[in-house]
């Protein structure tokens, strides 16, 4: 298997290729982060090159397309990394989340697209959803996911260029090289470092259904594997809990208690939660990580020495 993955050197691509096949030849794509080939080396990942490419300079993704061959696979997980943003720079999110993703269907040779998209296309919308329901987001971010998910949609079904897709609407995932802006990474080191009393923006109610990253990788390869598979489909933890129930959960992984405050509203609410079975009953993946032991391996992820 020949695989491109996209945004190798972000959070979860970094997961992903901790826990792909070895046998697996992989083109690890990064752009401004610079550090993936050290990354790669460091932890014997043989199979994987580390290349750099703008994806959103379409000369640059036809150099890398040239480069690449035909891929039996894309894994594009390459994107804006911070929804809220979005709200004030939406050409930018548009230029990172759609565009990139066009240059990559028009300029590389592929079987087969497993496209990273967003639970956030839920947007404005409460109570359980699934691809079958009707969106109509309107946060920037959310609305170049949904595009971008036609743009794929498109060159499998009218282009012809893919013989099959998954797009992914993916709830979010927490656990090691996460971003130190996530909430959990940011609110667990601040604990560990001394810090009691905390000011949630918003009321505390705002939902979150996210995945253990190990969970979450392991349900993409399975994604990623399953060539026959063409369509939208959820990948979320199916049990989101809310802000302030994340925070306390941090708070026993430390052993400390924590005083919480709120204030202001948050651009991003969410009152959605998934009620897709594709996962389950095609895929047979049910995350194994409880919120509660994930947290407490973050917590033991962040005492260890550091590396690259």
């Amino acid at each position: 298997m020949k695989l491109l993955l996209t945004g190798a050197s972000g959070f979860i691509g970094r997961n992903v290729l901790l826990r792909a096949p070895r046998d697996w030849e992989i083109v690890a794509v990064y752009n401004r982060t610079t550090d993936l080939p050290a990354f790669v080396a460091d932890r014997n990942l043989t199979r994987v090159t580390a290349v750099a490419c703008d994806l959103v300079d379409a000369d640059a993704v036809r150099d890398l397309g040239r480069r690449v061959g035909r891929a039996d696979a894309v894994l594009h997980l390459a994107a804006n990394g911070d929804p809220a943003v979005s709200a004030e720079r939406a050409r930018w999110d548009l230029e990172l989340n759609t565009v990139a993703v066009v240059n990559v269907l028009e300029r590389i040779a592929m079987d087969r697209m497993i496209y990273m998209s967003s639970g956030a296309v839920y947007d404005g919308l409460r109570g359980p959803v699934s691809p079958a329901t009707p969106v109509n987001p309107l946060l920037p971010y959310a609305i170049s996911k949904l595009a971008s998910e036609r743009y794929v949609a498109f060159f499998a079904e009218r282009r012809r260029l893919l013989a099959s897709y998954a797009n992914v609407r993916f709830f979010g995932a927490y656990g090691p090289y996460e971003a130190p802006r996530k909430i959990t990474t940011r609110w667990l080191r601040a604990i560990m470092d001394g810090q009691r009393e905390f000011t949630i923006r918003g009321n505390g109610k705002n939902l979150i259904d996210f995945m253990y990253v190990d969970d979450a990788a392991d349900a993409l390869w399975r994604i990623v594997a399953d060539a026959s598979f063409s369509g939208t489909l959820d990948l979320a933890a199916g049990a989101p809990i809310t802000i302030d129930e994340a925070v306390a959960a941090m708070a026993r992984a430390s052993g400390v208690e924590i005083t919480l405050r709120h204030e202001g509203d948050v651009p991003e609410y969410i009152e959605f939660r998934s009620a897709d079975p594709t996962m389950r009953d095609r895929f047979g993946f049910a995350p194994s990580t409880p919120f509660d032991e994930g947290i407490r391996r973050l917590h033991a992820f962040f005492r260890q020495p550091a590396r690259a």
